[in-house]
């Protein structure tokens, strides 16, 4: 800034008129606050414990800068002269004194923080504000003051303050400036900034006050205001008794320390103003019994050091506070879209007693990822987002669903006509993605909610979703209760059947059953089959089995199934029996790599030879052209299990495949043994690949089996093994104990 500038500035109105205000404010505060500055008799001088001007003086600089270093002089120059009873050079030299170190911290702290080095005087650069404000002017005041006492001549009532006293009233007079700067600046920085602004006024009442009688933390402020002038009237009272004296001022530090965690900075702030100012205004109550006036000094040194981490201690938590406030609103945003998550809109509807969940479906948003990439999924959920938002009422918000959804809360009446609204501004709207329109389609589903419990309000999330799935259709606004009992079946049976499947694996509660695979002599083996127990009934496979495939639960599945045939052979099987077993391996499971690895591993920890059991795999898993399902199959075999070919004939094989295929035994599809005597297709298939099977070596079985007509038919077909309901039905693997 050059001269002109500065000369501009200095004479502008603005400045102009924060000086003048300043040197009022001064002006009335310089007399009062010295009046009212705790004080002592220490080595026979009257010495300041706490000298108030010299936080009048700071306030004011902080609250008008540059405009109140002139009037700092004045007013000072004034009050020295009127009120001291000095004459007008004693007076300059102590304005002078005043003025100079006031300037030149005003000088480095612009430097080094710029125009906004007044502001925040609690948060950002605490420690340089603390440092040049609290530390480096006191000092510099109490220097220029030396020099001021040794260059000219004062009364000898002010010999204590000009260096000409002793040690302890030299010391005691600089803590006292620290003291004033350091813990009473706030008291006159926050009253004067209100009286000046009203917009800070109500800031400061409705952030810094009000927020300490909130509902939630009432109690504790009026307790904790209440125990605090309790301690205040104990420590005050001249009550010459022992034990109350300076020993218990470190339990009034802990009592500050803990309502910084629960108090706002300002309050807590000036709240240990009015206490430090009680206390060393009525010291002799708490320094009963303490010998000796050093001890003034120590309090005032332990004042200042407690202020000093307290400072640091509310700057520290309220940061903490801020990140954790950050954290959280993260924690309830999802980060792609940037809307509100599950975890939120549970928050909201617990907020909000009575509304409606509306769940809006962009029905080719899949297909529409599949070209244009992942990000314009995003993209059109925030568009569809910004153009309803402008029409939510209060307590209304918009919710991020993973997939093509979204999920909308809504309130007050005709929810579906309010919603088909939004469907029809939608639909009539295309979304611009990179040079192109896209034409997002739309259909919607609605339910009325009230405060549900976690697992109700996914049991309604699941119906919801199904249930504008059916609407897509039509592309229009589905309500729930009209549809309420085909959604009840169609979304709850499986909630609850993956809810039992879950709990089943997690508590390793998978009982196994067995079902005999015999020849014509009635030998043979037994296929491993499974039954979930609950509730005192008994789930069959063909209930639960696509629940485990739907949620990719196969290889955890699978892995227990193993797991508790090899337990129970190691248990119960160890007296040379040649038993086998054969375990089915679902798709899933043999696309999982290093599956085989595992099963090899889980045998040889046991001591189970793999021999006992037979693995059978999917004919799309044998005749994959996928690695990692043939790696898993020939892994298996070259470890000693021998692989069956389950559900022979159903697609995937044919007379090339069969020729090079790599397994032990084949089981024929019980599609084709079904009507096996009546259909002379059945018979030419099933007669062909035995004649095949033969030819390659391999074993047959036929699975399906139910009449002694099947039974002859397929033994003359020279099929190895038979397994149905006519040779055995499926019992308990503990039943062979």
């Amino acid at each position: 800034m050059d001269t002109k500038k500065i000369v501009m500035f200095l004479n502008s109105p603005v400045f102009l008129k924060r000086s003048m205000l300043s040197l009022i404010l001064l002006a009335v505060l310089f007399p009062v606050t010295r009046l009212v500055s705790p004080a002592a008799i220490i080595d026979d001088e009257h010495i300041f414990l706490a000298w108030l001007p010299m936080g009048a003086i700071l306030a004011v600089t902080l609250l008008f800068g540059w405009a109140a270093i002139l009037p700092v002089f004045l007013s000072s120059l004034f009050s020295c002269y009127m009120f001291v009873g000095l004459d007008g050079l004693q007076s300059s030299a102590i304005a002078l004194s005043l003025t100079l170190p006031v300037g030149l911290t005003s000088a480095l702290m612009y430097s080094r923080k710029g125009r906004r080095w007044r502001y925040g005087i609690l948060s950002r650069g605490l420690g340089q504000r603390l440092f040049w404000l609290c530390f480096f002017t006191p000092c510099c005041t109490k220097i220029c003051m030396l020099i001021m006492g040794y260059l000219i001549p004062f009364p000898d009532a002010m010999a204590g303050y000009l260096g000409k006293g002793t040690m302890l009233v030299g010391i005691t007079d600089i803590l006292s400036l620290i003291a004033s700067a350091l813990i009473f600046t706030p008291l006159f920085y926050y009253p004067l900034r209100m009286l000046i602004s009203p917009v800070f006024a109500r800031s400061f009442w409705q952030m810094s006050i009000a927020r300490n009688f909130r509902k939630e933390v009432r109690i504790y402020t009026v307790c904790w205001c209440l125990f605090l002038i309790c301690f205040l009237l104990l420590f005050c009272i001249h009550s010459k008794t022992i034990f109350i004296s300076s020993y218990l001022i470190p339990f009034l530090f802990i009592f500050f320390t803990h309502g910084i965690q629960r108090l706002t900075r300002e309050f807590v702030s000036l709240m240990w103003v009015a206490t430090s100012w009680a206390l060393l205004s009525w010291n002799q109550g708490f320094l009963y019994g303490v010998q000796g006036d050093d001890a003034l000094s120590f309090v005032l040194s332990a004042f200042i050091s407690f202020t000093v981490c307290m400072l640091y201690m509310m700057q520290v938590y309220h940061r903490n506070e801020r990140l954790r406030r950050v954290y959280l609103s993260l924690a309830l945003t999802d980060p792609l879209t940037q809307l509100p998550n599950m975890r939120a809109m549970e928050q909201h509807i617990a907020t909000w007693k009575q509304g409606a969940l509306c769940c809006l479906r962009m029905n080719n948003l899949d297909f529409l990822s599949r070209h244009y990439g992942m990000m314009m999924r995003v993209h059109c959920k925030r568009v569809a987002t910004r153009t309803m938002a402008p029409y939510l009422q209060e307590g209304e918000l918009i919710f991020q669903l993973p997939g093509n959804e979204l999920l909308m809360f809504l309130r007050g009446g005709d929810i579906e006509g309010r919603l088909s609204a939004k469907m029809a501004l939608l639909n009539n709207r295309k979304i611009p993605w990179n040079n192109t329109l896209l034409d997002v389609e739309y259909s919607a589903s609605w339910g009325a909610v009230s405060r549900p419990g976690p697992d109700e309000l996914q049991r309604l999330l699941g119906q919801l979703s199904y249930l504008s799935e059916l609407a897509s259709t039509s592309g229009g606004v589905v309500g729930l209760d009209s549809q309420l009992e085909v959604v009840e079946g169609q979304t709850s049976a499986m909630v609850r059947m993956l809810r039992i499947v879950r709990e089943t694996i997690e508590q390793d509660k998978l009982e196994l059953y067995i079902q005999p695979i015999v020849n014509r002599k009635g030998a043979g083996y037994n296929e491993i089959l499974t039954r979930i127990h609950y509730d005192g009934d008994i789930i069959t496979p063909g209930e639960f089995m696509p629940v485990v495939a739907e949620f990719n639960l196969s290889v955890r599945f699978d892995m227990q199934v193993i797991s508790r045939l090899v337990s129970w052979l190691s248990q119960y099987d160890r007296g040379g029996s040649d038993a086998l077993f054969s375990v089915n391996l679902m798709p899933l499971t043999l696309m999982t790599k290093d599956v085989a690895a595992n099963i090899v591993a889980l045998f040889r920890r046991t001591g189970v030879p793999v021999s006992r059991v037979i693995i059978e795999v999917t004919e799309a898993q044998a005749f994959s052209d996928d690695d990692i399902p043939l790696e898993n199959i020939r892994y298996l075999r070259r470890s000693g299990f021998r692989i069956a070919i389950d559900d022979f004939g159903t697609g995937y094989a044919n007379y090339a495949r069969l020729k090079n295929l790599e397994a032990d035994i084949i089981k024929i599809d019980g599609s084709f043994i079904r009507d096996i005597c009546v259909s002379n297709v059945d018979y030419l298939i099933v007669n062909s690949i035995c004649q095949l099977a033969k030819a390659r070596g391999l074993t047959v079985v036929a699975e399906f089996v139910e009449s002694e007509e099947q039974r002859n038919l397929l033994l003359a077909m020279r099929v190895d093994y038979l397994q149905g309901y006519l040779l055995g039905k499926p019992r308990p693997l503990n039943s062979l104990c």
